[in-house]
């Protein structure tokens, strides 16, 4: 019966052995399984946070190529003459309203204008290229903007460019 025994002894070891042998195999294969779920999990995010940033910067690109559209707009407008003749009016009118329209544009885009004349001077969003004296105004405001500053979200894009009372 010694021997019996100990070839049951031996047989149950072996089994023993092979159970561990297929938990450890187990536990390999179910860990490599989370490593590539993570790993997947991570290239989503890393792809969803790329497509953002394309996006961002393909809005930015049109909204530079559109700025000095809206620039040149804000230019000629500051030399509108006066007396205008009714036709001449409502062309004015149309064109304005083409302007508005390219403003709710980048608006849309989620961009903000800055600087009107009246704000407090902010360093932060505005340049100043020039300071006027001013008996109705008090010092640090707004008297003229040259042309106007844009931020999208808290990224400033453009400070105004503008003209302060001392």
């Amino acid at each position: 019966m010694n021997e019996e025994n100990k070839k049951d002894q031996e047989g149950q070891e072996g089994i023993g052995k092979r159970q561990e042998e297929e938990k450890d195999k187990y536990e390999e294969y179910l860990n490599g399984w989370k490593r590539a779920l993570a790993d997947y999990d991570n290239l989503k995010k890393e792809l969803a946070n790329e497509r953002v940033q394309m996006r961002n910067s393909a809005i930015e690109q049109i909204f530079f190529s559109l700025l000095p559209v809206l620039d040149n707009f804000d230019q000629a407008l500051r030399f509108k003459p006066d007396g205008l003749d009714e036709k001449s009016e409502k062309w004015l009118q149309g064109i304005l309203h083409v302007r508005a329209q390219l403003e709710n544009v980048m608006q849309d885009m989620g961009f903000e204008e800055l600087g009107k004349e009246g704000e407090m001077f902010d360093p932060h969003f505005h340049s100043a290229v020039d300071e006027r004296e001013s008996d109705e105004k008090e010092s640090g405001i707004i008297l003229e903007v040259h042309k106007r500053g844009w931020k999208r979200g808290e990224r400033l894009i453009r400070p105004a460019i503008v003209i302060v009372s001392k």
